[in-house]
């Protein structure tokens, strides 16, 4: 084979060696900013889901400070109303109800915002006002007020005060504990 030709087919030869190369990578390099596209997608993702979930734990915290201070205020007017009621006149006790009644209605906030706890703490206390209510209404019915019938109803309605103001105070537990997580 004379010079002339072997050049040639070594140049052939070079010239299929650095096209394959060439190729071999490109391939490589297209694969690669794939690779890495799909792995900036993916912590994209993650960071924007992440930052969903941190802004929504954001507002459930505070829908649950506003229910929760919303429900602490309306339990302090069934006291207030509470304390209101001085000689068992039919107003005072209807004005003792409707504080009950604004208790119960803002309740439905933690229902909604919860979480379960809060929601069983909530109930507790809405038990106790409603045995507070009945007892108050039981001792108001008592016409002789120096009989002993009338002092154990007024026992009554002091335990069952008692009982509700430890409800309160277990609700206010549990509402700083929700919050403090």
């Amino acid at each position: 084979m004379d010079q002339g030709v072997a050049a040639f087919v070594a140049g052939i030869a070079g010239m299929v060696g650095a096209l394959g190369g060439a190729v071999a990578g490109g391939v490589a390099a297209v694969r690669g900013a794939r690779i890495g596209a799909e792995k900036t997608a993916a912590a994209t993702r993650q960071a924007v889901h992440d930052q969903a979930a941190a802004e929504h734990g954001h507002w459930l915290r505070e829908q649950r400070r506003d229910a929760f201070a919303a429900f602490i205020t309306a339990t302090q007017a069934v006291t207030d109303a509470s304390k209101a009621v001085t000689s068992m006149l039919h107003d005072q006790l209807i004005a003792f109800n409707e504080s009950i009644q604004g208790l119960i209605k803002i309740s439905s906030l933690i229902t909604l915002m919860g979480p379960e706890e809060a929601i069983n703490a909530a109930g507790r206390v809405i038990g106790a006002a409603e045995r507070f209510r009945q007892r108050m209404w039981e001792e108001s019915r008592i016409t002789d007020h120096r009989s002993q019938e009338s002092s154990d109803a007024s026992d009554r309605t002091d335990e069952a005060a008692d009982g509700y103001t430890e409800m309160v105070q277990r609700f206010i537990a549990v509402a700083q504990g929700v919050l403090a997580r």
